[in-house]
């Protein structure tokens, strides 16, 4: 193995070096003429440089091309971003396959994040001697990722050559393929399934087939199928649940292998509530939300069949795309901003009225309930949705909890409000813009109380501990105290600059400020060993305290929803986390590390809502939800 990396050390540095005086050759599959024609040594040698430059945190030593675009878990970023500034080792596991003729070259493998082990797929595209693209994803779980690396070495088939004369053509390679992700997307069992008597599959470091020890461990879950072959698994139906298959990139093709690897997403629309398997058994499915799965998936293919498929994949929010595209296939175009006087047509009343109907629509699973303009946009955890996907497919029913926020001089109006799918609870923040009596935007965030460190508390709003602290957001403002949107805004923003400063004195806090995230009291509140003998800890010393000092910048903030008549303050903000910062110093302690979520790059969106009396900041209601670090809300 490290003759193989030596060799791939020496050929890249000499292409570098021989570059200026080189000719050019044929130009690649969907790609620029290369000076150099870089064979499958070569490719691999970009990659074993590219993740020794990310273990430095070092991109100069890279060569990009000028125009080098990079996505990481879908969102674009900047060389240097992302992965870049918390990659800190190599782990055992690698697995390359290259496609020359394109100077494509890909990557599943092992690396460590501040020494925690996560699984890295990478897709390197070569040209003229420099990396022209990247496009990799980090799926962070350590227990996958220890697994994938105890496996030690690939499956021998994938580095085996095929035969010169069997060698299968790109075309029916990526047809093969296709076929697998066309015979899992809605799997009725009765398809053509172009498997090996002795295919396998490993995803994130777990043998998926032929493994009966998960159901052995855990006999209700549906763990049972992973006890049967590959051709076996699909013709059961079992794999119903996986409702589209979309973005189905085939990047690379390794005809002397035969191997494809392709990129895609896996939609879980949440609306298949039951199974009906081949045998005739109909068993309950699992999945009460939507969600997608970011999958990398390599082949190995002869004779028309699959042998063997390793695959990485990490879950997105729902709908998500990869940045590769050049159009978001359901995506509208933002409508047009609409004039003042149409802007203004929509009284409190109104506005109100029409949060009931979006509602009462959702329940129904029917959007032409909805009132809605031509170009009317809907997004869902800031993807961009139809009005027929994502809660729009899922939601069963509403918790008590109501507060609306009415904006009638902008004709916009926030809500907030718990879901209920099917038995799971969730937090709902959902803003609408009414023109002309009908809705031409719906922004949505939702958190679910089965949310991965989402620490969602959907009753914690209703709360008797808390509800007293949050009353004044059904309150009004008398009249001749009122202050103007633009000094209720400002007071809020200085809430940002609070935590991006970690100083909690340049923010106007009243006195008993309460803040209330995702359901939970999050201050005062106890924050470990900045509390002294328990005592908790104010809105204002926890941002002094400078353990938020790994959020950075809060950017953009959008200000939508301002209710003068109440005093309230609604947008969205997005905090971005870069995951460098390790430990901070705080006043009166020293130095604290920072906890293990916050050392990942990651970006949140936060929809804060902020009840403000007499130029102070009063109480706090905050919903979030995790995002790619880099993504946007996509309303900016």
């Amino acid at each position: 193995m490290m003759k193989t990396k030596l060799s791939r050390t020496i050929l890249f540095a000499a292409l570098i070096v021989l570059l200026p005086l080189a000719t050019l050759a044929d130009e690649p599959r969907g790609g620029r003429a290369s000076a150099v024609q870089c064979d499958r040594v070569c490719l691999e040698g970009f990659v074993d440089h590219y993740l020794a430059a990310l273990v430095a945190r070092d991109p100069s030593k890279v060569p990009f091309a000028s125009d080098v675009k990079f996505t990481e878990n879908t969102a674009t970023l900047k060389v240097g971003e992302g992965f870049w500034q918390t990659a800190n080792g190599e782990g055992k596991f690698k697995l390359y396959f290259a496609e020359p003729e394109a100077g494509e070259v890909g990557f599943i493998g092992v690396m460590k994040e501040w020494d925690n082990p996560v699984i890295f797929c990478l897709r390197l595209k070569v040209a003229d001697g420099k990396v022209s693209e990247v496009e990799d994803f980090v799926v962070r779980d350590a227990g996958a990722a220890r697994s994938l690396d105890a496996v030690g070495q690939p499956n021998p088939l994938f580095l085996q050559d095929v035969p010169a004369a069997d060698r299968e053509s790109r075309e029916a390679l990526v047809k093969t393929a296709n076929m697998y992700f066309s015979g899992l997307q809605n799997n009725n069992g009765k398809g053509v399934y172009p498997f090996a008597s002795d295919c396998n599959r490993i995803e994130n470091g777990t043998q998926t087939t032929n493994n009966p020890g998960p159901y052995e461990h855990d006999p209700t879950a549906g763990n049972w199928v992973m006890s049967l072959g590959c051709e076996a698994q699909f013709k059961t139906g079992f794999f119903r649940i996986v409702t589209q298959i979309r973005e189905r990139r085939f990047v690379i093709v390794d005809r002397e292998r035969g191997l494809v690897f392709a990129f895609g997403f896996f939609d879980h629309a949440g609306t298949v509530k039951t199974i009906p398997l081949t045998s005739g058994e109909l068993v309950p499915a699992t999945l009460r939300h939507p969600f997608t799965w970011e999958i990398g998936e390599l082949f190995k293919i002869e004779d028309g069949k699959i042998e063997a498929i390793q695959a990485a994949l990490t879950q997105e929010p729902y709908g998500i795309r990869s940045g590769w595209e050049l159009k978001p296939a359901h995506a509208t175009e933002p409508p047009s901003p609409p004039s003042d006087v149409t802007a203004k047509d929509c009284d409190r009343k109104c506005l109100n009225d029409m949060v009931d109907r979006y509602r009462a629509a959702l329940i129904e699973h029917n959007a032409s309930l909805l009132p809605l303009t031509k170009d009317a946009r809907y997004t869902e955890n800031a993807q961009d949705l139809t009005f027929n996907q994502g809660l729009w497919g899922t939601l069963t029913g509403w918790g008590s909890y109501k507060l609306y926020i009415d904006d009638p001089e902008e004709g916009e109006v926030g809500f907030v409000g718990v879901t209920d799918e099917a038995g799971m609870a969730g937090l709902l923040c959902t803003r609408l813009r009414v023109v002309n009596h009908r809705v031409s935007e719906v922004e949505t965030l939702i958190t679910r109380k089965e949310t991965a460190t989402g620490f969602t508390r959907p009753d914690g709003l209703s709360d008797p501990k808390v509800a007293p602290s949050l009353a004044g957001f059904f309150e009004d403002v008398p009249s001749g105290e009122r202050e103007s949107r633009k000094d209720l805004i400002a007071q809020t923003d200085l809430y940002f600059d609070g935590i991006e400063k970690s100083s909690g004195s340049i923010v106007p806090f009243a006195p008993n400020v309460v803040r209330v995230e995702n359901g939970t009291q999050t201050c005062p509140s106890t924050f470990g060993s900045l509390s002294r003998n328990g005592q908790p800890v104010s809105c204002a010393a926890g941002l002094d305290s400078h353990v938020f000092e790994y959020i950075y910048p809060i950017k953009p903030r959008i200000y939508s929803v301002v209710d003068r008549q109440r005093g309230i303050v609604m947008g969205s903000f997005m905090f971005n986390t870069s995951g460098k910062v390790r430990s901070v110093n705080v006043p009166g302690v020293g130095k604290v590390d920072e906890s293990p979520a916050a050392l990942r790059p990651f970006s949140e969106e936060v929809d804060e809502i902020f009840k403000i009396r007499g130029g102070k900041i009063d109480s706090i209601i905050a919903v979030m939800t995790g995002l790619p670090y880099g993504d946007t809300s996509g309303w900016q």
